[in-house]
């Protein structure tokens, strides 16, 4: 299998797309690693909850446009090119025309809402998450190239993938890939859970080691009742 980093080996736009809890970070940091790993290259980062080592943050299209000779990932890129006004598209144009001049690889990371016609547009590559058909913008190339797939993933409103596979668009073929789970990236795997079951007082159950359990237990082993 082709590794996925041979799709990004020269000045290109590329797209992760996926719904929210999809993935998409993952497949970051993932291939982050990977280009540390089998290239000697500069990478440059914005809205990563997680900072990496031998890689630059930037903050403003004022930075973004004096890098060379890089890789740029922008995380919800949404936050640092707005789109949404019109004034602006000129203006961004100019930047992505600047960065591919400047031999740069940017990948642009958000939703499939995000990807409106105009950026849509320009993009080589596209790695697709799990994704809800109906959020892409009628017209897109995103939502076009989607639509073009038959695989079995696919159904009328969603393509369903688990968070571990990506499927690559290089604009003539599709790729099926499974991205390995990286922990030490994973934001939310220490998150506390919200609902906890509670211990009914007549029954044993293993929902948790707290004291009241143990003081139940003790109190009444000789008359416990079990389902």
């Amino acid at each position: 299998m082709e590794k996925i980093t041979n799709f990004l080996n020269e000045p290109k736009i590329v797209a992760i797309v996926g719904n929210v809890n999809s993935g998409k970070s993952n497949l970051i940091y993932y291939l982050i690693e990977k280009f540390k790993e089998d290239f000697q290259v500069s990478i440059y980062t914005y809205g990563l909850k997680k900072k990496i080592s031998e890689t630059k943050e930037i903050f403003s299209i004022k930075e973004l446009e004096k890098i060379k000779d890089s890789v740029i990932i922008l995380d919800e890129f949404f936050n640092i090119l707005d789109l949404e006004d019109r004034k602006n598209r000129r203006s961004i144009e100019q930047s992505f025309r600047l960065l591919h001049h400047n031999n740069n690889i940017l990948i642009l990371s958000g939703l499939p809402e995000n990807f409106k016609k105009f950026i849509s547009a320009k993009l080589n590559i596209i790695l697709y998450k799990q994704v809800t058909i109906e959020d892409f913008i009628n017209g897109s190339s995103v939502k076009r190239n989607i639509l073009n797939y038959s695989g079995d993933e696919r159904g009328t409103a969603i393509l369903h993938l688990d968070k571990k596979d990506v499927i690559i668009y290089d604009g003539e073929h599709y790729h099926k890939q499974i991205i390995p789970y990286l922990s030490k990236y994973d934001t939310k795997k220490d998150n506390k859970q919200i609902l906890k079951k509670k211990c009914k007082k007549n029954v044993v159950k293993k929902c948790g080691k707290n004291k009241r359990t143990k003081k139940f237990i003790n109190k009444h082993k000789h008359k416990l009742i079990y389902n």
